[in-house]
């Protein structure tokens, strides 16, 4: 089984890849606010949660609030710049959690006798 922490962090940082997605496409959308999810929040959460113990889905404290960002004159607030620079950092992030996966599932396939 994949450490509780590295699958809450997985499933929070596709969330943000679906947000930062969604800012993205709506970017010329008028009137239109970027949202972001706190992702590191929701990962302490699950994680201090002693009766959970990191089990439960992480879109259960996932938060996902508007962005304070100051609108253009059409009232969007999505900046490319921010999104691309947010997008590298949680792809980044990504690799990560998915090698820390890869070493727990090769660990188990190692014990087993796999290799």
């Amino acid at each position: 089984m994949v450490n509780p922490a590295v699958s809450i962090a997985l499933d929070g940082l596709m969330m943000r890849q679906e947000a930062i997605a969604n800012n993205v496409a709506n970017m010329s959308t008028a009137n239109y606010t970027a949202t972001n999810v706190d992702f590191e929040g929701a990962l302490k959460s699950a994680l201090d949660t002693p009766s959970i113990g990191g089990t439960a889905s992480t879109r259960s404290f996932m938060s996902t609030v508007a962005s304070t960002a100051p609108a253009k004159q059409d009232g969007n607030n999505v900046s490319l710049e921010e999104q691309a620079l947010l997008g590298t950092e949680t792809n980044l992030r990504l690799n990560l959690a998915l090698r820390a996966a890869e070493g727990r599932f090769n660990a188990v396939r190692d014990v087993l006798g796999g290799r």
